[in-house]
This record gives structure tokens, C-alpha cells and sequence, in this order.
């Protein structure tokens, strides 16, 4: 068992599992790349083997309570700190800000744009769900957008998709870039350049 003093069995549970957490949080950021070893893992949150499976089940499990755990907060101050606005600039700060969470929040960055397919199944699922606020929110806006004749009119699903796909190519090349930093500026507009000038009706055309 980790020394961890608690006063009471709840507690140190708790702070176990918490240490777990916090082991791979900074394994992955060491590493950069989520195939850490279950031994890594328990021997960086100070507990055995048989103690690991106690809280659980195997690695996938720990990433995805991880990111369960530290996504919706982050994301819902992600959305509040948008300004609200037209729906085109609400839109472009919000994939702006998606893409510059990666740089902001490394760990979490590379488990949801390069990790995520590496996971099983059930990780992912559990990763989609805690991912939804911000595909609801994108969605809403282009919705929005469409209503008020900016955006063309697409199927909602195959929008989201491309919204979405343009978003995890533009954070993979951030992250995989040597300075993801001084890489980031010139990436988003690019994104947005390109996604926005995509969505936007063709006023000279009559495209709607």
C-alpha cells in the first residue's frame, strides 16, 4: 500500500486512487505516449501490483477515468471562456481554443487527439461521453449558423465530422511539431482558414 496517511480506510482509498491518477498523468507526459506498463504505473504511485488491481481494471481503465475525471471541468471552461457572439466567431474560438488546449494541456491533449484509437473499445466510449459537451456545443453553433444564413447547409452529422477531423489533424500536427508552442499560432489560422472558408456561404456564388 502507498504511505499515505489518512484518517480514515475511505480516505487512503481515495488518495490511492488519486495517486494512481497523478502517476499516469506524469508517466504520459514523460514518455509522451500513453503505452506506459502497468509496473511503471504502480511503481510511480508507490503500490504493488495486486494493489493496483484493487482500483483497476487494467491500463485503459486509468486513462479513461483520467481523462473522465479532468475533462468536463476543462471543457466547460473552455466553452464559458468563448465570447459569445456570431455564430462564425463563436465557432473559430471555439476550434481556436480546442486546438490551443493541446499546448496548454499536454497529458490530456495527446490521450484525445493521438492516443484515443490505441485504447480499447470501452475506454473510447467512456472517453466520447466526456468529450460531448464541446462536439454538443460545435454543433449547436453551426446549427445556429446555418439558421442565420452564414453557414451553407450540410448534413449535420457529415458538418460535425469534418468540424471535428479538421480539429484532431490540426492538434496531431501541433503536437507532433518540436515546438508545439511557436507551431501554434500559424496552425490555428490555417485551421481556421480553411474549415470556416469551407462552412461559409458563397455570397457572390448565391451558394446556400
Amino acid at each position: 500500500m502507498p504511505r499515505i496517511r489518512a484518517a480514515s480506510i475511505d480516505e487512503h482509498k481515495e488518495l490511492t486512487r488519486r495517486a494512481i491518477l497523478e502517476a499516469a498523468k506524469d508517466l504520459i507526459g514523460e514518455v509522451g505516449t500513453a503505452e506506459v506498463s502497468l509496473a511503471e504505473l504502480a511503481a510511480a504511485a508507490g503500490i504493488g501490483r495486486t494493489t493496483f488491481y484493487e482500483y483497476f481494471t487494467d491500463r485503459d481503465d486509468v486513462i479513461a477515468s483520467l481523462v473522465e475525471e479532468e475533462l468536463p471541468e476543462v471543457l466547460t471552461d473552455l466553452i464559458t471562456g468563448v465570447s459569445a457572439g456570431l455564430s462564425e466567431d463563436r465557432l473559430a474560438g471555439l476550434v481556436a481554443a480546442t486546438v490551443e488546449f493541446v499546448v496548454d494541456n499536454p497529458v490530456l491533449g495527446l490521450i484525445l487527439h493521438r492516443e484515443v484509437p490505441r485504447l480499447s473499445q470501452a475506454a473510447q466510449d467512456r472517453i466520447m461521453v466526456a468529450h460531448a459537451s464541446l462536439s454538443r456545443e460545435m454543433a449547436n453553433v453551426y446549427v445556429t449558423g446555418v439558421k442565420e444564413g452564414v453557414f451553407r447547409k450540410l448534413d449535420p452529422e457529415l458538418a460535425g465530422r469534418l468540424i471535428q477531423d479538421a480539429i484532431m489533424s490540426a492538434a496531431k500536427t501541433v503536437i507532433g511539431s518540436d515546438d508545439p508552442a511557436a507551431r501554434l499560432e500559424g496552425i490555428v489560422a490555417d485551421l481556421l482558414s480553411f474549415l470556416l472558408g469551407g462552412l461559409r456561404i458563397d455570397t457572390d456564388s448565391g451558394d446556400n
